[in-house]
């Protein structure tokens, strides 16, 4: 899970994300890999992405709205709304074998995808 807001995390205590925004708990964000920015259209300066993120049997739109330097071996960090999503007990930490399509454009609702 990922909160600029938090202590210690990156850049921590600033609550601004790549795109500009400010941090909100509540909506269903995340941050990319700085290394993977290209991919999702540069998330800079006012200029969100989004993604379908597809693991644990659920899917979610997020709107990637951050990035920043992971641990190593992620690609993707939920903020806590996603994140509760995938893991409502917010114990586990990590969602194994997550997949991250980016979506051109940038007309998408935030939020989770209906199974059929």
């Amino acid at each position: 899970m990922y909160d600029p807001t938090r202590p210690g995390g990156y850049k921590s205590g600033t609550g601004v994300t790549a795109s500009g925004e400010r941090y909100n708990p509540s909506a269903w964000t995340a941050a990319i890999q700085m290394k993977l920015r290209g991919r999702f259209g540069g998330v800079h300066g006012g200029k969100p992405r989004y993604a379908l993120v597809d693991g644990g049997g659920k899917k979610v739109i997020v709107k990637i709205n951050d990035v920043g330097p992971l641990e190593p071996g992620r690609v993707i960090d939920f903020n806590r709304q996603t994140m509760h999503y995938f893991d409502p007990s917010l114990q586990r930490g990590l969602i194994n074998n997550v997949k991250v399509t980016p979506l051109p454009g940038d007309h998408y609702t935030p939020g989770p995808v209906a199974s059929r």
